[in-house]
């Protein structure tokens, strides 16, 4: 709109005050980026997106980060593993203006499970010492089909003296 003419010969002509055309808005690509809840290992790589932002939307747009499913390397405790969420998008009103990286990376922690160890020990005759023999181990909140056992270690009587029920402690026990 408000087209004219210029030029020393403009006056020798007329023209349309409007003129229509096409052209093309193409979408604005932005970046999105994820971060990811630590967890206390619990046998699987599942990891929780615990936040979402982006960057490069115009400001006042309605447009956010959503969706997606995210997973850790590999199911095994550690400290700044490597998460990756897949299947994320965009929602909103003005979302259809905005390509977004529907994969994002980020890290976060697992941490060892707490299990509970337990012992029972042998009864034995008067030899002067307090030494105890472990008869079996076992483990409480092992999860699936994880592969670990109680070992090690040394136990002994709170004291030599003969008693029934006596207290057993057991040391340096391990996994």
């Amino acid at each position: 709109t408000g087209l004219g003419l210029s030029g020393t010969d403009a006056g020798n002509y007329t023209v349309n005050a409007t003129a229509t055309t096409t052209a093309d808005i193409t979408a604005r690509a932005i970046s999105g980026s994820i971060t990811a809840a630590n967890k206390v290992y619990d046998a699987t790589d599942v990891a929780t997106i615990s936040g979402r932002s982006l960057i490069g939307a115009i400001g006042g747009d309605d447009v956010s980060y959503r969706g997606g499913a995210a997973s850790f390397a590999n199911k095994n405790k550690g400290d700044g593993k490597t998460v990756t969420g897949t299947g994320l998008g965009l929602s909103g009103a003005d979302a259809g203006n905005y390509t977004v990286n529907s994969t994002a990376t980020t890290t976060a922690d697992i941490t060892a499970r707490a299990i509970t160890g337990r012992i029972t020990a042998d009864n034995k005759v008067y030899d002067r010492s307090d030494t105890a023999t472990i008869l079996t181990r076992t483990l409480t909140g092992v999860l699936g089909t994880d592969v670990v056992s109680y070992s090690g270690g040394t136990a002994s009587f709170a004291n030599k003296n003969v008693g029934a029920d006596k207290v057993v402690t057991g040391t340096g026990l391990g996994l």
